[in-house]
């Protein structure tokens, strides 16, 4: 057993910012003294943008390709950026024992050279989460679409991906905020996510959720949801709770279906075995599968910023209901992997849910965010 702990070597987790947006995510990761616990590392084919950065694992993708000037918002740019330099994102992600994906899709380097790198992640049998962010409406639906064809595109090579969406953000925080406010609160939640979720595979706890754990939990595919909550105190935990399972980014926010669960409870002082037992019934209480496995950790955090802390994933989060309607996007040229042309159809309606079935084809695939989003906007 003394060999074991100590001849272990420490998980490396890497995260993989790619576009501005994920390249912004991972520079405010450095800024909180992350890089000295996972590999962080940037991926841009804008090479100022790139330079503007801390971060110390820079990628420059499709130098030949754009000659550093950007993907001009172009998916099908950013996915042959990536192709272009698909050794060097081999090379960063390589050793790595669990790979973190972050990106604004909507543009082109996140949106396109994401579901590549998600690619590589899998064939070198890489445990890979994504998490994403789709763009405010107000960024117009060209944008909203490239987006939708990404979470599309990256869905079969990756183990779980997570949605997040600008849009939910601006609902709560107001029509009055500022612009780079609520792009700042957006990376934020989403600095937010990732510190938690670092220190829980880091750190050891009391009750421990270590790789394996987590690599069982990322195996029910599909989607999945991600929360922090934070309480001033004990008595206040179960508001923690609810504030975890219910993201303001994340529309997916109901967990009832979900798979599996990773319930990790960060605490400045010891807590009562009342207050976790209840914590975790609270938790089956929301949930309609009745064999979904949860998986508890508690980590005693001396320094921890408030008094609890939870986090929560939940996975092979699946929706019955029908599916809604997606705008086509047709692009000149050959066809690529952000290309598709669809013969347009009637609109038919299922249990009062627009759907839109293709001639020949089976429903539309939309993520329950953008069905969500829809919704909204129908309304």
């Amino acid at each position: 057993m003394k060999e074991l702990l100590n001849g272990n070597p420490e998980l490396l987790i890497t995260v993989v910012g790619i576009g501005g947006c994920g390249c912004n995510t991972v520079n405010m990761l450095h800024e909180n003294n992350l890089s000295g616990q996972v590999n962080l590392v940037a991926v841009n084919t804008d090479l100022a943008a790139l330079n503007s950065i801390n971060v110390e694992n820079k990628i420059l993708i499709g130098e030949n390709l754009t000659n550093g000037y950007g993907a001009g918002a172009d998916p099908t740019i950013g996915y042959q950026a990536a192709q272009e330099s698909e050794e060097l994102l081999r090379s960063a992600v390589m050793d790595s024992d669990i790979v973190i994906i972050t990106a604004g899709f909507g543009g082109g380097t996140g949106t396109g050279a994401s579901p590549l790198v998600a690619k590589i992640a899998r064939e070198l049998n890489i445990n890979c989460l994504a998490i994403v962010t789709l763009p405010f409406e107000s960024e117009g639906q060209m944008r909203m679409d490239y987006a939708l064809q990404g979470i599309d595109e990256i869905k079969e090579p990756i183990h779980a991906y997570i949605t997040l969406s600008n849009d939910l953000l601006l609902a709560g925080l107001g029509e009055s905020v500022g612009l780079f406010s609520a792009f700042n609160q957006s990376n934020e939640v989403l600095k937010n996510l990732l510190i938690a979720l670092v220190h829980m595979l880091n750190e050891t706890g009391y009750v421990n959720v270590d790789k394996n754990d987590f690599s069982t939990i990322l195996s029910f595919e599909g989607e999945s949801v991600l929360g922090v909550g934070k309480a001033d105190s004990e008595e206040e935990a179960f508001e923690a709770l609810e504030q975890a399972l219910n993201n303001p980014l994340v529309s997916i926010a109901n967990i009832d279906t979900a798979k599996g669960i990773i319930f990790q409870l960060f605490c400045k002082s010891e807590p009562k075995l009342s207050t976790y037992n209840g914590l975790i019934d609270h938790i089956r209480t929301k949930v309609t599968n009745r064999s979904v496995l949860i998986v508890p950790g508690v980590t005693l955090e001396p320094n921890l910023s408030s008094e609890i802390e939870i986090l929560i994933i939940g996975s092979g989060i699946c929706s019955d209901k029908p599916k809604n309607k997606q705008e086509a996007i047709i692009i000149a040229g050959e066809p690529g992997p952000f290309e598709q042309s669809l013969e347009p159809s009637e609109p038919v309606y299922i249990d009062d849910e627009l759907s839109f079935i293709n001639q020949g084809e089976s429903i539309t695939d939309i993520p329950a965010i953008t069905r969500k989003l829809m919704a909204i906007n129908r309304n």
